[in-house]
């Protein structure tokens, strides 16, 4: 018999299988940061990496090859979901005095809670808040010194009242311009974080009845907050 006919066929004869193609080393890492996101917004960020390697499908040590600690990835994080969707057009867009007021506010709204109203960026803020965490914290900076000092400023400015330079802005003229955005910002907690609601988005009406109340409101309460205590009445 010819011993041909015993010959393996030639894609069995001994042939490695392919191997599979790895991913680039940034591919890799995004695709890691993207997963820690979902699991950290789902587990908060007391969840450990040992759990979150095994969720994800690697080891411990191969996640570490991408991200020196968790205080490293938690950065990423934060670059990921918070620094790099905030856009440099916000605050000079709260600042462009060609427009009036209101329309400056409603374009910044729609633009902002677009970004923000969505199930992950607002569960890790409230996962952030709660493990002590420093993503928040340094959030809540960007918007207080980016738009709401400023938001304080164009009020001001907006109703001919003493400018900054004069006196500066007040921790009660603070407080005022935190609980409008504060008033908002809850509409996405509430829907996105708590699951109330399957819709993400605030009624636009909503939210131009939310601006002109707190626009309208604004010269009556800005003046009662600059006025020493001992000092009644009020003409605007």
């Amino acid at each position: 018999m010819n011993d041909a006919t015993h010959s393996p066929p030639p894609d069995a004869a001994g042939l490695a299988a392919p191997r599979t193609r790895r991913q680039p080393r940034d591919q890799r890492r995004a695709q890691i940061l993207r997963e820690s996101i979902a699991f950290f917004s789902e587990h908060g960020f007391s969840g450990s990496t040992h759990d979150l390697a095994r969720q994800i499908g690697v080891t411990q040590p191969l996640l570490f090859r991408y991200f020196d600690s968790k205080e490293d990835l938690f950065e990423a994080i934060f670059k990921a979901v918070f620094t790099d969707q905030w856009q440099e057009d916000w605050p000079r867009l709260i600042r462009d005095r060609s427009l009036p007021l209101r329309e400056r506010l409603a374009r910044f709204y729609r633009s902002y809670l677009g970004v923000i109203f969505n199930r992950d960026w607002m569960r890790l803020y409230i996962y952030a808040g709660l493990a002590d965490v420093a993503i928040n914290r340094r959030f809540f900076e960007m918007v207080e010194h980016q738009i709401l000092r400023p938001l304080c400023a164009e009020l001001r400015a907006e109703f001919h009242m003493v400018p900054p330079e004069a006196e500066p802005i007040t921790n009660d003229e603070l407080d005022y311009v935190w609980m409008f955005h504060g008033g908002i910002f809850y509409h996405g907690i509430r829907r996105c974080a708590f699951g109330t609601s399957s819709d993400h988005e605030i009624n636009p009406a909503m939210l131009e009845v939310s601006i002109d109340t707190f626009v309208s409101a604004a010269p009556n309460a800005i003046a009662r907050l600059l006025r020493p205590p001992s000092q009644e009445g009020y003409s605007p």
